[in-house]
């Protein structure tokens, strides 16, 4: 899909692929042999290449999808859970035949990416990147939830499903390869991918249709110039990717010894995406031999690192390094079309402040001063009138709400899009609780020390960063995510490291062992979150992130240190997360993998993106309001609001968060303000015309229908005729509609 190419180009690609085969077979099983002291076992080849094809096909499906809508689909292996899901039904519940059920739970997947296509992506095709690549990662977890509710509607209890492995006709035929087993299923997958792999290669070289979203692909406005429909080639797209998912999904199915184990695909959690997503960007989300070639060696490099360890974590730290290497020797040849649509990504809108002509109003200055102390009284009693357990449930959040400042002066400000902010709070947590518990510092030394640590950690991150950027750093700092979790936080690798029981600090005579002490410390906590953010963003330095997000090279033009800012950014934003980890480690009493799991981390930027990334304030609200659904509304409606339904509900209405709702309500009332007063505020009064006053009485130009000529020079006479002939003239739509399509209207008096 990368345009044409010579046949030395073609033959150096095809060597490339095969290098990178034959070297991840042969590193894994140097490591294989140096940490276990045995070799891989070769029917764990076979096995690889069983596992490599199933996530060739989820790799396949992401770069479609990138190469069509310009995002990263994060939904891509939660595609196909429904259509796995009622695969599921048909045959174990109802009986019906494999090869009937087959094709049927497919056409369900495709029409999930009909729905997807028509319903959301079409709605948001001129939408920055972010807004809808988070609409993806919300979609996934709407269709999970989808998916647990389909089989209510084959069962009447969903424990009397059976259990033992998914029998197709292919499990009869079984051979012992020791020390594994293999049956027809294992067969079936490996000719299926290669069936799918060659027909999408003819496809995409010989059909109309295919030669339409390779053209497409690389540049979409000079397709549409050229005649094609972009918009059904994108449904196209989206339904292909959809049918590969499910069909991935259905094929990794038979090969699972449980029914449910993998009853969401196995594409659910973030270590699988991962792997999709390290094949698809070694090709460069856009070279599907390549891509394929990736997810073999993948698979390959994955079941040689689990003879070797027995566990997969030191695969996940391997494809971090696979992606940060590769991303920083292949961003020097990204396209034109890839940078064009960098910007994109740092779209965000920040909340404007009350406009100057206001800020001393009496009015103003009590209504924001009555609604600061409201909130401050609503915050300062929250634990007194709530139960313990709803109090540490607050606390919790009032933490996140630092990690939420953390992303804003990241992502919000510097622009920098992290899917892994969590795993700067996994850091803070581990260091920060170690000190406290194993070598007995003072809390608030510990505090100061790992958020340091954090800062470093971070800047480390950000190298890379000069390099990637936009959506490729996205996919980096998910993988950081991921492998400091296997990790860092995995007993076997850590150990020595991880705190045993951990204790709240006392202060002189307040023991933040009583669950409303460390509320409070959390509050003081946030309250120095928001002064460093705000000071920063008041700052020269706060102007200089602003001016780097939006234009670089103007910003550099004006002799703005590029290197040292984005370094700067990255700095204070893990300084703020790893202080947020160890407030939460010792709120939790201890640091558990499950607390600080990739998904964290998406689910904190889902947070950060509800209530709006512009601003501090605006992000806020959206923690506050994932945090009164969480305390206040309980059930499936609770789930519902809080999840990615929620998400994509309030994307889709408003943009720009719920923050930009609240500040909307704001600006309402300062323009009432504004008329009662008699002061014409312009960034208020946008959609109002001014009917008398000052501003009423610019110049005009003389209307376009008619000018005054002269006719008659011995007479000296001036007539009036028109420029537009009448049969030419259309009349006014407010004429024909009537006044009530003028608008508002506002009379000044000044």
């Amino acid at each position: 899909m990368s345009g044409a190419e010579t046949p030395v180009d073609k033959a150096r690609r095809a060597g490339l692929s095969a290098l990178a085969l034959v070297g991840s077979a042969v590193g894994g099983t140097i490591v294989c042999r140096i940490e276990s002291g045995n070799w891989v076992p070769p029917p764990a080849f076979l096995q690889a290449i069983v596992y490599g094809g199933v996530n060739a096909m989820f790799a396949i499906g992401l770069v479609l999808v990138y190469r069509a809508s310009r995002i990263v689909n994060f939904a891509q292996g939660i595609l196909g859970v429904i259509g796995a899901t009622l695969f599921l039904m048909l045959v174990v519940v109802k009986g019906w035949n494999f090869f009937f059920a087959l094709p049927v739970s497919v056409a369900a997947s495709a029409a999930v990416g009909l729905v997807v296509e028509v319903s959301l992506v079409r709605r948001l095709a001129k939408a920055p990147r972010l807004a809808l690549t988070v609409v993806t990662i919300g979609l996934g977890q709407v269709l999970l939830a989808a998916a647990g509710i389909l089989p209510i509607f084959f069962l009447r209890d969903v424990t009397e499903l059976p259990t033992g492995g998914l029998r197709t006709p292919f499990s009869t035929f079984e051979w012992r390869a020791s020390p594994l087993i293999f049956t027809g299923n294992h067969v079936l997958v490996v000719v299926v991918s290669l069936a799918v792999m060659g027909g999408l290669a003819l496809f995409f070289r010989l059909s109309s249709v295919g030669i339409a979203v390779r053209g497409a692909a690389e540049n979409d406005d000079r397709a549409a110039l050229l005649g094609i429909n972009t918009s059904n080639l994108s449904t196209f797209v989206w339904v292909l990717a959809a049918t590969l998912s499910g069909l991935a999904a259905i094929l990794n199915l038979t090969i699972q010894p449980t029914i449910f184990g993998v009853a969401a695909v196995g594409g659910a959690s973030a270590s699988v995406l991962l792997r999709a997503l390290g094949a698809a960007v070694v090709g460069r989300m856009e070279n599907l031999p390549i891509t394929v070639a990736a997810a073999m060696g993948i698979a390959i490099f994955e079941r040689c690192m689990f003879w070797a360890f027995d566990n997969t974590a030191m695969m996940d730290m391997a494809l971090l390094i696979l992606i940060v290497v590769v991303l920083l020797v292949q961003r020097s040849q990204s396209s034109r079309t890839d940078e064009g649509t960098t910007g994109t990504w740092a779209a965000s809108v920040e909340v404007r402040p009350v406009p100057k002509e206001l800020r001393d109003i009496p009015t103003v200055r009590a209504g924001l001063r009555r609604s600061l102390v409201v909130l401050g009284l609503v915050v300062a009693a929250f634990p007194w009138v709530m139960s313990p357990s709803q109090t540490s449930q607050g606390t919790v959040f009032v933490i996140y709400g630092i990690v939420v400042i953390s992303l804003v002066v990241l992502t919000g400000w510097g622009g920098q899009i992290s899917l892994g902010q969590f795993a700067f709070v996994a850091i803070g947590a581990v260091v920060g609780s170690s000190l406290t518990s194993r070598a007995g510092w003072p809390f608030l030394i510990a505090l100061i020390a790992a958020s340091l640590i954090g800062a470093a950690m971070a800047v480390a991150v950000g190298l890379p960063a000069m390099r990637i950027t936009g959506l490729f750093l996205a996919v980096t700092t998910l993988a950081f995510a991921v492998a400091v979790t296997s990790v860092v936080l995995n007993p076997r690798f850590f150990g020595w490291l991880l705190p045993g029981s951990i204790t709240r600090p006392k202060f002189l005579f307040l023991d933040s062992e009583d669950p409303r002490v460390y509320y409070y410390l959390c509050v003081a906590a946030l309250l120095f979150a928001l002064w460093v953010a705000s000071g920063i963003r008041k700052s020269r330095a706060g102007r200089v992130l602003i001016a780097m997000r939006e234009n670089e090279r103007t910003a550099q033009a004006f002799a703005v240190n590029r290197v040292r800012t984005r370094l700067a950014t990255f700095a204070i934003s893990g300084f703020l997360a790893s202080f947020a980890g160890v407030l939460l480690a010792h709120q939790q009493y201890s640091v558990r993998q499950t607390a600080f799991l990739p998904e964290h981390s998406v689910q904190i930027f889902l947070i950060a993106i509800i209530g709006g990334l512009g601003s501090v304030p605006g992000a806020l609200t959206g923690v506050l309001y994932i945090a009164l659904v969480n305390i206040f509304v309980s059930g499936n409606f609770g789930q519902l609001l809080a999840s990615g339904m929620g998400v994509m509900l309030i994307l889709l209405f408003y943009p720009s968060g719920l923050g930009g709702l609240v500040f909307a309500g704001r600006d309402a009332w300062l323009r009432r303000v504004a008329m009662r007063q008699g002061i014409y505020v312009p960034s208020l009064m946008g959609n109002y015309r001014v009917m008398e006053g000052d501003m009423a009485r610019a110049t005009l130009a003389p209307k376009f229908a008619s000018s005054t000529v002269g006719t008659s020079a011995d007479a000296g006479a001036e007539q009036e005729r028109d420029v537009v002939p009448v049969r030419y003239r259309i009349p006014s739509a407010i004429g024909v509609r009537g006044e009530s399509q003028q608008g508002h209207a506002w009379r000044w008096q000044g």
